[in-house]
C-alpha cells in the first residue's frame, strides 16, 4: 500500500462530507456539519441517504485511484487520447528546463533525427526511467506526481457528480450552491494545474539526472539546479 494512501482517503472523506452537506441543503461550514450530527434523528431519513451517498462516492474515489489503469489516469489528467504523458514533448518545448536544449539533443540525437516524433520522445524518456528511478530526486518527484494525480482524480469525480446532482437536488438556494460550486471547481482547477506541473518537473528532473546536472556545481560549470 502506498504511503500516501491515508492522505488520499482523508481527502476523499472530506469531499464526501461536503457532498453530504450539499445534499442536505446545509450552508458550508463546520458548525452546520456538527449541527446536522446533533440533530440526526430530526433530519432522518435524509441524513442517512446523504451520508450513504457521501460515503459511497468517497470510497469509489479511493478505489478509482487504486485500480484505474495508469493510461486512463493520464488521459483524464492531460485530456489527450494519444501520448497522455508529460514526456510526450520533453525534447521540444519552450518551457524553462534545468539544462540547455542543445545539450539535451546532443545526448539524444535519435530524438532530433526522428523529427521530434512524440513516440520517440516517450520511448527515450521511458528507456531512461528504469536507470534512474532510484535516484532520490526522481523518487521524490515521482511520488509527488502520483499523489497529485490521485488527488486530481478524486476532485474530478466529485465535481462531475456534484454537477449531476445539482439539477436533481432542487430547492437549494443559489447562494448555498455557489459555495459548493466554488469549492469543487477551485480544488479541481488547482489540482489539475498542480498535477500537470509536477509531471513536467518529473520529466525534466529525470532528463537532468541523465545529463548529470545534479552532479555539477551551481557556479562555474554552467549547470542549473534541478528543482
Amino acid at each position: 500500500m502506498r504511503l500516501y494512501t491515508p492522505l488520499i482517503g482523508a481527502f476523499a472523506l472530506l469531499n464526501g462530507i461536503i457532498f453530504y452537506m450539499f445534499i442536505l441543503h446545509l450552508p458550508f461550514g463546520a458548525d452546520a456539519f456538527l449541527l446536522s450530527l446533533a440533530h440526526w434523528n430530526k433530519l432522518s431519513p435524509m441524513t442517512e441517504v446523504a451520508a450513504l451517498l457521501g460515503t459511497v462516492i468517497a470510497l469509489g474515489g479511493v478505489l478509482l485511484t487504486r485500480f484505474l489503469d495508469e493510461q486512463w489516469k493520464n488521459r483524464l489528467l492531460y485530456w489527450r487520447w494519444e501520448y497522455p504523458h508529460p514526456a510526450f514533448n520533453a525534447f521540444l518545448t519552450t518551457r524553462k528546463q534545468p539544462f540547455e536544449t542543445s545539450e539535451l539533443l546532443a545526448a539524444f540525437p535519435e530524438v532530433r533525427d526522428s523529427g521530434f516524433n512524440h513516440s520517440m520522445q516517450l520511448q527515450t524518456w521511458h528507456r531512461l526511467y528504469p536507470k534512474y528511478q532510484d535516484h532520490p530526486v526522481i523518487l521524490s518527484t515521482y511520488s509527488q506526481w502520483l499523489m497529485q494525480r490521485d488527488f486530481y482524480l478524486i476532485a474530478l469525480l466529485f465535481l462531475l457528480l456534484f454537477l449531476l446532482a445539482w439539477p436533481v437536488n432542487r430547492g437549494i438556494p443559489f447562494n448555498l450552491v455557489s459555495a459548493y460550486l466554488f469549492i469543487y471547481g477551485a480544488q479541481f482547477l488547482f489540482l489539475l494545474f498542480m498535477a500537470r506541473r509536477v509531471g513536467l518537473r518529473l520529466v525534466d528532473n529525470l532528463l537532468g539526472v541523465a545529463l548529470g546536472v545534479d552532479q555539477r556545481e551551481d557556479k562555474g560549470s554552467g549547470g542549473r539546479r534541478i528543482i
